[in-house]
């Protein structure tokens, strides 16, 4: 372990090494194997609060550990089911996150205070670095998802056990006499990693007893392609990677890097497309069903909108806002709905003469394929009322013989990168 913390960087000895302690037979090993070669230790638990009686047990189990040996230790407590709803992820996205946050704020506040090196240790090893290739290739990753996880990875993450073996880790426990408690999530199938690790890696076991070495093996090769490309491309090393690591082939890139405007590929849930002498990375957008525009706030997956009723005139309320609608409520048939683009959708921009279709009218606006595929329209039962973000139907206009306004605002939580 110290030779290969040495060729990463890591001098043990000096500094602080944070470890994430759960209290399973891999942190706990962690925990001790770091002692052992003289380093100076601080132990962290997350209780996340997602498995009733075991997540306090393994609080206490790791409290009593680290009383017993002398070892630091703090403890944070997550209201993880709330965070992933809030954010509208997964638990198991929420979770990494939030024990992820807090580790570097841990280690930010630490450094400040010592001005010495802190380390975050975590207690991956060799066999969730396979587990971790098969998970990313099942997903759709790239050439830098298929080169595994760093002994130190660009966050500053050190992995010390990740050339050790999970057997090899329980003959350290047993040779110290360590006890560790198990989590019994780690059996449930539903969890895809789970599934590899119980359904798919026996399998392949099977079909080639050595599967494990010639995983990791893979995993070296393919590091080694794309030390050579960055070599050959360092000017863009950093978006290669970025666009290979969520899935996008080199030839899907150079399709776009030399491609005319308009050019787009797709790949692991996100679109590349070219635009306007820009190339333009963002997830592909979902489909927005038909859903009620109720007077108050609403909140979706990607989008959020508020609905308000005032009259007409309004102190401050300007007709002219780019993510802000402000149609005649008379106008309005029926109840308010929002949803996404249809391909025979069409309605009256205001200020035109006549009807066009939607999708013309932003291909006249120079919107790009993204744009097209991500627009919304707010609706009532005659119609389209806002192409929204764009413009209004005419029939929605304010005139003179206005005296209410339903003002409708949008946000948008969809990213995209520009390069």
């Amino acid at each position: 372990m110290q030779a290969l913390l040495r060729q990463h960087g890591v001098t043990v000895g000096e500094g602080l090494m944070l470890c994430g302690l759960s209290g399973g037979a891999d942190s706990i090993a962690l925990v001790l194997a770091l002692r052992e070669v003289g380093c100076r230790v601080r132990a962290l638990h997350c209780n996340f609060h997602l498995r009733g009686e075991e997540s306090q047990r393994d609080e206490l189990f790791v409290t009593d550990f680290c009383q017993r040996r002398g070892i630091d230790l703090t403890v944070k407590h997550f209201d993880t089911a709330a965070e992933a709803n809030l954010a509208k992820e997964s638990i198991e996205m929420a979770a990494r996150r939030l024990r992820y946050d807090w580790f570097r704020q841990t280690a930010k506040q630490l450094s400040a205070e010592t001005a010495a090196p802190v380390y975050i240790c975590v207690a991956h090893h060799a066999d969730d670095n396979v587990e971790t290739l098969l998970l990313n290739l099942i997903r759709g990753a790239g050439l830098h998802g298929l080169t595994g996880m760093r002994v130190v990875n660009d966050s500053g993450i050190v992995r010390p056990f990740l050339q050790t073996t999970r057997r090899e880790i329980l003959a350290l426990l047993e040779d110290w006499g360590a006890t560790y408690v198990t989590d019994s999530s780690n059996a449930e199938l539903c969890y895809r990693r789970n599934r590899i690790r119980h359904e798919l890696l026996p399998l392949l076991r099977e079909m080639n007893p050595s599967i494990d070495e010639t995983l990791r093996r893979t995993m070296t090769l393919l590091a080694e392609a794309e030390a050579t490309l960055q070599q050959k491309a360092p000017e863009t090393t950093e978006r290669y990677r970025e666009w290979m690591g969520l899935g996008f082939s080199s030839t899907q890139i150079r399709q776009i890097l030399q491609g005319r405007n308009g050019a787009y590929a797709q790949a692991g849930g996100y679109i590349l497309t070219r635009h306007r002498g820009e190339i333009i990375c963002a997830p592909c957008p979902e489909p927005c069903p038909e859903q009620a525009l109720n007077e108050g706030r609403h909140a979706f997956a990607s989008h959020s909108f508020e609905v308000k009723r005032l009259p007409w005139p309004s102190a401050g309320l300007s007709l002219r806002q780019p993510h802000t609608a402000v149609i005649d409520a008379a106008a309005v048939a029926g109840a308010l709905t929002v949803r996404s683009l249809r391909p025979a959708d069409r309605f009256s921009p205001f200020g035109m003469k006549g009807s066009r279709l939607v999708s013309d009218y932003l291909t006249d606006r120079h919107r790009s394929r993204l744009d097209k595929l991500a627009a919304l329209v707010v609706c009532d039962a005659r119609g389209i009322l806002w192409l929204v973000g764009e413009t209004i139907d005419q029939r929605a206009a304010v005139t003179n013989h206005t005296s209410s306004v339903l003002v409708i605002s949008y946000q948008s939580n969809i990213s995209r990168d520009k390069y």
